[in-house]
């Protein structure tokens, strides 16, 4: 089982900024013993049960999601220095870059063969696969902030603290009975950790969002931001994939 982990109820959701794995929900079962709640997404870590080694997995948790919230501020500029013809095939691009340019050679030559129906009609498999996967990382946004998000800290699989974040901001927390001081800390840890990791996506949404207006300037004729979102989403997730197996 993973350290961290995102139990996320949409299918095809992006892992979020820092140390996390994602996995999809289980499916949702009703009995007479269980309400139906809307389902959230469900942060989840698992400590060892030294306390020390466990301070030094958040340490690093927290090390590993700077680290992606400092490479995700670069994105608008690097996306720009592009656009402007900052870098091309003749230099070895960082992998960011080159897959955007990749799907801007895709669009081009869908587009010069598009007629009046537009690129959306003529898109390859790149493009729609693009496509596809920001559509579900627009989903997995939505599911953020219209769910409340469960948090949980377990030691060595043992539930020692559990929060419920609503839609307001408000936290709810409860403990096992015979809980530890130290266990508060280290669930308060979790519980940061978690809610920057989800402050950090949606600021990668806004992020997208920009960099779209940016690659819609890269096509000959004019193509609507929108239309470029999807190029946009894979260069800022490749560019948190990159930082993130830096960090691993």
């Amino acid at each position: 089982m993973a350290i961290f982990e995102v139990i996320d109820p949409v299918l095809g959701a992006t892992t979020p900024p820092g140390p996390w794995v994602t996995r999809p929900a289980p499916p949702v079962s009703f009995s007479v013993a269980a309400a139906p709640e809307e389902a959230g997404t469900v942060w989840r870590v698992n400590l060892p049960a030294d306390l020390q080694a466990a301070q030094t997995v958040l340490d690093g948790a927290d090390r590993s999601l700077h680290a992606q919230e400092v490479a995700l501020s670069t994105a608008t500029a690097r996306i720009q220095h592009l656009a402007r013809g900052g870098a091309s095939f003749s230099t070895r691009m960082p992998a960011p870059e080159a897959e955007l340019m990749g799907l801007m050679m895709e669009a081009r030559a869908a587009q010069s063969g598009a007629s009046s129906f537009g690129l959306r009609e003529s898109v390859t498999a790149g493009w729609q696969e693009a496509d596809q996967r920001f559509q579900a990382f627009s989903n997995q946004i939505q599911t953020t902030l219209t769910t409340y998000a469960v948090v949980e800290t377990t030691i060595e699989q043992v539930v020692i603290g559990r929060s419920r974040v609503d839609l307001t901001g408000g936290i709810q927390s409860l403990f096992r009975n015979d809980f530890q001081p130290h266990e508060i800390d280290l669930h308060r840890r979790t519980l940061n950790v978690a809610l920057a990791s989800r402050a950090a996506l949606l600021r990668t949404f806004t992020t997208v969002l920009r960099g779209a207006t940016i690659v819609a300037t890269m096509f000959s004729s004019p193509v609507g931001a929108i239309t470029a979102l999807p190029a946009a989403w894979k260069f800022v997730d490749q560019l948190l994939d990159d930082m993130r197996a830096a960090t691993a």
